[in-house]
C-alpha cells in the first residue's frame, strides 16, 4: 500500500477512534450523573465513617480516564500521519497499544467485578435509603417523585411499599391523559390503579439499567480497542513506506570510480 492511501486510512480510523472516545466519555459522564442522583438523596449520616468505593461509583470514572487517553492518542495519530513522521509514528503505536490494554483491562474489569450482584446490592441499598429518607424530607420525596417518573417505577422494592403510611400512590407512581389541547392532568391515583400496582420497584428498575449501561460502556471499549488495532496495522504499514522512501539509492560502482578520477 501507498503511502498515500495509509495516511489516508489512518485519518479515518483516528477519526473513527476519536469519535468513539467521546462517545464513551459523554456516556460515562451520564453513567456518573445517573448514580449521583440516587447518592446525593441518601442519607449522609449513614456514610459518615463509609470510604468504600463502589464499582457502580467507580466504573464511570474508570471508563472517562481511558476515553481522555483515547483522544489524546488520536491527536498523535492525526499529527504523526500529517508529518510523516516516524518518531511520532512510534510514539503513536507505542500510545495506541498501552490504551487497547486499557480498553480492554477495563472492559473485563466491568464485566466481571461491576456486571454482578453487588451492583444489585448497592443500588438497593441507595434506593432504599432515598426512600426511607423522602418519608420525612418534602425534597427528597420530590426528587425521588422525578426518579420515578423517568424509570416508570413505583416505590423502591414494588408498589405495595406506600401502601403502610400513605393514603394513596403518589402522583409519580401515575401516568397522566392528555386530551385534545387541554393541559395533561393526573389520573386516579388510588391504591387500585391498575397501571401504579403493574410496575417495578426503582431498586429493580435502577439495577437493571446500571446493569445495561455497564454492558454498553465494556462493548463499546472492546470495539473501539478493535479499531485500535487496526489503526495500529496501517501505522505499522506506514512506517515501513516511509522507511524505504527515505532509503537512500545505491552508489553504483563505476560511478564511485568516476568520481575518484
Amino acid at each position: 500500500m501507498s503511502v498515500g492511501a495509509s495516511r489516508v486510512v489512518l485519518y479515518v480510523l483516528n477519526a473513527i477512534f476519536t469519535i468513539f472516545g467521546l462517545a464513551i466519555a459523554a456516556a460515562s459522564i451520564w453513567f456518573f450523573c445517573q448514580v449521583n442522583e440516587f447518592t446525593r438523596l441518601r442519607n449522609s449520616n449513614h456514610y459518615l465513617l463509609d470510604y468504600t468505593v463502589y464499582w457502580p461509583q467507580a466504573i464511570p470514572w474508570i471508563f472517562f480516564i481511558v476515553a481522555v487517553l483515547i483522544v489524546g492518542v488520536s491527536v498523535c495519530g492525526f499529527t504523526s500521519a500529517k508529518k510523516k513522521s516516524k518518531g511520532l509514528l512510534t510514539m503513536y503505536v507505542t500510545a495506541m497499544s498501552i490504551v487497547i490494554v486499557l480498553l480492554i483491562t477495563a472492559s473485563v474489569i466491568a464485566l466481571v467485578f461491576a456486571d454482578n450482584k453487588s451492583t444489585d446490592d448497592f443500588v438497593k441499598d441507595t434506593v432504599w435509603d432515598v426512600y426511607f429518607q423522602s418519608k420525612n424530607d418534602n425534597e427528597v420525596a420530590d426528587a425521588f417523585g422525578v426518579i420515578e417518573r423517568k424509570l416508570h417505577c413505583c416505590g423502591a422494592d414494588s408498589p405495595r411499599d406506600y401502601k403502610n403510611w400513605k393514603a394513596d400512590f403518589p402522583m409519580s407512581c401515575c401516568d397522566v391523559y392528555y386530551h385534545g389541547w387541554l393541559e395533561p392532568y393526573a389520573i386516579d391515583c388510588a391504591f387500585t390503579n391498575k397501571l401504579a400496582n403493574e410496575r417495578h420497584g426503582c431498586s429493580t428498575v435502577a439495577a437493571q439499567y446500571a446493569r445495561i449501561a455497564i454492558k454498553v460502556l465494556s462493548a463499546a471499549s472492546i470495539f473501539t480497542a478493535f479499531i485500535g488495532m487496526i489503526a495500529v496495522a496501517f501505522a505499522v504499514v506506514l512506517y515501513k513506506g516511509l522507511k524505504i522512501r527515505n532509503k537512500p539509492p545505491p552508489t553504483h560502482e563505476s560511478e564511485s570510480k568516476k568520481v575518484l578520477l
